[in-house]
C-alpha cells in the first residue's frame, strides 16, 4: 500500500535529521581530537619558550656573578639575584608542562639538579669574593667547575628542546589530520543529506503526475508544478555536479530546497513537518559556517603568512566598511582613535582577525543595549597593542582563557548565533603573525580585547 504523500515527506525529512544527528556526533569526536592536538602543540611551543627562558635566565645570573667577582660592587648581583627568584618559577612550570610525558619529567629533575648545582657554585664563588678578596675566587673560578656544570645544562637543555621539537612535528601531523577527518565527514553527510532531499523532490513529482492523470480538471495546475518540478530538477543537478567541486554549493542547495519545501508544499504538512524543515535551514546554514571558519582555521595553520609593514587606520576602515551592514542593523557607535600606528603583519589574516574582534563587540551585548566599540593603540618598545573595547555582557575570569580555543562556546546558539571558532581563528592568526592575544572583562561590564603585533621600527 502506497503511503500518503505527506508521510512520505515526514519520512524523508526524519531521515536527513537523523543523518544529520550522526553527522554531529562524529563531527563533535573529530572536534574534540582536533582541540586536544592544538592544546599539546601550544603546550610544547611553551616548553621550548620555557627551557629558553630558563637557559636565558643562567646567563643572566653567571653575568651578575661574574661582574661582582671583578668590581665587588654588590650592584653588579642584581641580575643574579632576579635570576634566583625567577629560575624556581620556571623549573616549576616545566615540570607542571611535562606532567604527562614521563621522559620529559626525568629529564627535568636531572635538569633541576644541574641547575642547583650551579646555582650553589656561583654563590660560592660570591661569598669568596666577599670574605677573602679577588684572588681567592679567581682560583675557584679557574678550576673550571662552573664552566662544566654549564655546558652540561646547555646540552641537556639542547637535548629537551630537540625532543619536544619532534613531539612538536607529530602533534602538528595529527592535528591537520584532525582537521582534514572532520571536513571529510561534513562533506560526505552534506552529499547524503542532499541526496535524500532530492528523493523527497520526486516524490512530489512523482505524485503530482499521478493526480495529473487522476484528475484532468487539474491539468493546467498540475502541469505548471511539473514545469517547476523540472527546473528544481536541473538546479538539483547542477549542484550535483558541483559537489566535487565546491563544498558550499550543496549546503546552499539544502537551505534552498528546504525553503522550497515551506514556501511551496506548505500547506501539504503538518506543523512537525514544517518544523523538520526549518530545523533543516538553520543545520545547513550553521554547517556552512561551520565549514568556512574550519577552512579559514585549517589555512592559518598550513599557509605561509609573509609579513609586511601595515597601516592599522587602513586595516581598521576596511573592517568597518565590510560590516557596516550590521553595523547599521544593530546601530552600533564605533569609535576609533584614530591614527594608528603600523604593525608587522599578514593583510589578509590581519583584516580576518580585526572583523572578528569587532564583530564580537557589536554581537554580544545585552537585548536592547546599544552597542558601543572603541578601537585604540598603544605603541611601546617594539610592541603595538590594538584594543577592541565593549559594553557588553563581559566574560566570567575563569572563562577568559578557554575562549580561545576551537568551539568553546559560553551562550546558546539561540541566544549568540556563531560556530564557536571566531575567537580560535583570532588567536590562531596573531600567533602565525608573532604576536600575542589577550582579554580583560568583568562579567556584565563589557570587555577589553587586545593584539600585540610587532612594529616595523623595531624589526630586525
Amino acid at each position: 500500500m502506497r503511503r500518503p504523500l505527506a508521510q512520505q515527506i515526514q519520512l524523508g525529512l526524519v531521515t536527513t535529521l537523523v543523518l544529520l544527528l550522526v553527522n554531529a556526533l562524529v563531527s563533535y569526536r573529530n572536534i574534540q581530537k582536533l582541540s586536544d592536538n592544538e592544546r599539546q602543540v601550544s603546550q610544547s611551543h611553551q616548553v621550548i619558550a620555557e627551557l629558553k627562558e630558563t637557559l636565558s635566565t643562567l646567563k643572566d645570573a653567571e653575568t651578575g656573578q661574574r661582574g661582582y667577582l671583578i668590581t665587588g660592587k654588590e650592584n653588579y648581583l642584581q641580575p643574579y639575584e632576579r635570576a634566583i627568584a625567577q629560575i624556581t618559577r620556571l623549573i616549576g612550570s616545566l615540570k607542571k608542562l611535562t606532567a604527562d610525558n614521563p621522559k620529559q619529567q626525568q629529564q627535568i629533575l636531572t635538569l633541576e639538579q644541574a641547575v642547583t648545582n650551579k646555582l650553589a657554585e656561583l654563590q660560592q664563588t660570591i661569598n669568596i669574593r666577599r670574605e677573602q678578596g679577588f684572588g681567592a675566587a679567581q682560583q675557584i673560578v679557574n678550576t673550571n667547575r662552573g664552566k662544566e656544570i654549564m655546558d652540561n645544562i646547555r646540552q641537556q637543555i639542547a637535548d629537551m628542546e630537540d625532543f619536544e621539537h619532534r613531539l612538536l612535528q607529530q602533534r602538528s601531523r595529527e592535528s591537520q589530520a584532525s582537521t582534514q577527518r572532520t571536513i571529510v565527514t561534513l562533506s560526505i553527510a552534506t552529499v547524503v543529506n542532499l541526496a535524500l532531499l532530492a528523493l523527497v523532490y520526486y516524490l512530489f513529482r512523482r505524485n503530482q503526475l499521478q493526480s495529473q492523470q487522476e484528475n484532468e480538471i487539474l491539468e493546467r495546475g498540475v502541469t505548471e508544478r511539473t514545469q517547476q518540478l523540472q527546473e528544481a530538477n536541473n538546479e538539483l543537478e547542477a549542484f550535483g555536479y558541483s559537489v566535487s567541486h565546491d563544498l558550499q554549493a550543496p549546503l546552499r542547495a539544502m537551505h534552498g530546497f528546504a525553503e522550497a519545501l515551506l514556501e511551496d508544499y506548505g500547506d501539504l504538512l503538518d506543523e512537525l513537518g514544517k518544523e523538520y524543515a526549518r530545523r533543516i535551514i538553520a543545520s545547513a546554514l550553521r554547517l556552512e559556517n561551520l565549514i568556512q571558519d574550519l577552512l579559514a582555521y585549517s589555512r592559518l595553520s598550513r599557509t605561509e603568512l609573509p609579513l609586511k609593514s601595515i597601516d592599522l587606520t587602513l586595516v581598521i576602515s576596511e573592517v568597518i566598511r565590510e560590516i557596516q551592514p550590521e553595523i547599521e542593523q544593530k546601530q552600533a557607535e564605533i569609535k576609533i582613535d584614530s591614527p594608528l600606528p603600523q604593525v608587522l603583519a599578514h593583510h589578509p589574516t590581519l583584516v580576518q582577525v580585526a572583523t572578528n574582534l569587532v564583530e564580537n563587540a557589536i554581537k554580544f551585548v545585552k537585548v536592547g543595549v546599544q552597542p558601543q566599540v572603541r578601537v585604540w593603540a598603544e605603541k611601546y618598545n617594539n610592541w603595538v597593542r590594538l584594543w577592541v573595547a565593549d559594553n557588553g555582557i563581559g566574560i566570567a575570569s575563569e572563562h577568559q582563557k578557554r575562549i580561545f580555543q576551537v568551539f568553546e562556546r559560553l551562550h546558546g546558539q539561540e541566544t549568540y548565533p556563531g560556530t564557536g571558532i571566531g575567537l580560535a581563528i583570532v588567536r590562531k592568526g596573531v600567533e602565525r603573525m608573532e604576536g600575542r592575544v589577550g582579554v580583560e572583562s568583568q562579567l556584565g561590564q563589557g570587555s577589553r580585547f587586545w593584539i600585540e603585533l610587532r612594529s616595523p621600527d623595531g624589526s630586525t
